[in-house]
């Protein structure tokens, strides 16, 4: 995971609750299609949400596999894809908060990897 938003690529946004469905369900997207893991925070109290990134197609089957996997282990919340964004919209979801948690979660025993 770099974690840098491009405004060229369509980004893909999943939530759920609890970390074991977010983790089954970038697992499944990062696994299932050519995509990047740029953003990982919490929402709220038990609430997290991921961001991928990547051509659009490759992000629309991402977020297909992410979302089943999600609903296999957990509960999702939404999923969402945004096939251009702005230059500004990308931008929002690099924040210090999300770099730390992006960082924490790889430190996971078996965590996320692109």
């Amino acid at each position: 995971m770099t974690g840098k938003p491009n405004s060229a690529n369509a980004i893909g946004v999943v939530e759920t609750r609890g970390i074991v469905a977010l983790s089954a369900g970038i697992e499944a997207m990062i696994k299932t299609a050519d995509v990047e893991c740029i953003a990982i925070d919490r929402v709220t109290s038990g609430y997290l949400v991921a961001a991928i990134q990547g051509q659009l197609a490759a992000v629309r089957q991402a977020l297909d596999a992410g979302a089943a996997a999600v609903k296999r282990y957990g509960e999702l919340r939404a999923a969402q894809i945004y096939p251009r964004p702005s230059e500004a919209a990308a931008a929002l979801l690099e924040t210090r908060r999300a770099s730390s948690f992006r960082e924490a979660v790889l430190q996971l025993p078996g965590g996320a990897q692109s």
